[in-house]
């Protein structure tokens, strides 16, 4: 007998038509939805930092603290008056052509002659001193020359720096050390005592070396 094979296919067919039609509804409301919005993108700006500026390098051309045209501020044929209120020096009483200030660690002197010839009187010496004692074991200190010699250098550093600086033997155990000289404006001398290697006094003058003792 043969079997009819056309009922079964109807049944699934009855069947499908309700998941056939829930599926297009879905399809449908899925469609009438509002889209989801999309995720912003954030661009971020990164800025590299600027180079820094270069350091202005030392110009070549500036002047020495100790010349032979004088010390810091003081400059040799200055008035003695204008030279000694601009370096806030206080003049020696007893001494009137001396005057001289305290400053970091050593002692500024400046001076004029004893009786002038000019009016007004100019300055013909301009130091810096301190002790040897307080300069042991320290570098150098306060004005210094060209070639970076000051308070505080040691003799053959100096000798080193100026290979023809003249030893001058002066009063006792006190030596001289001219290191620099210019026509028409002075000299620079390195003091320091014999059998110690420490200098501890730098003079610009216009006199052939530096007295002994300037307010004897």
């Amino acid at each position: 007998m043969a079997i009819d094979t056309r009922r079964p296919r109807a049944r699934r067919a009855r069947i499908l038509s309700p998941l056939v039609g829930i599926a297009v509804a879905g399809a449908l409301l899925a469609g009438c939805a509002a889209p989801a919005s999309p995720t912003p993108t954030v661009t971020q700006t990164v800025t590299a930092p600027a180079d820094p500026a270069p350091s202005p390098s030392p110009s070549a051309s500036a002047p020495a603290d100790a010349s032979p045209s004088g010390i810091g501020d003081v400059e040799l044929g200055a008035p003695f008056d204008e030279a000694v209120a601009a370096a806030g020096a206080t003049p020696v009483e007893a001494c009137p052509w001396l005057a001289s200030a305290e400053d970091d660690g050593y002692m500024l002197t400046v001076q004029r002659p004893e009786v002038s010839e000019q009016d007004p009187a100019v300055v013909d010496l301009v130091q810096v001193s301190a002790s040897p004692v307080d300069l042991e074991g320290k570098p150098a200190t306060g004005p210094v020359t060209a070639e970076g010699i000051g308070l505080g250098s040691r003799v053959d550093e100096a000798l080193a720096a100026y290979p023809d600086a003249v030893e001058i033997e002066s009063v006792g155990d006190r030596r001289y050390l001219a290191v620099e000289s210019e026509a028409d404006t002075g000299s620079v001398f390195l003091t320091y005592t014999a059998g110690t290697d420490i200098i501890w006094a730098v003079t610009a003058t216009t006199l052939d070396e530096p007295p002994y003792e300037s307010c004897g």
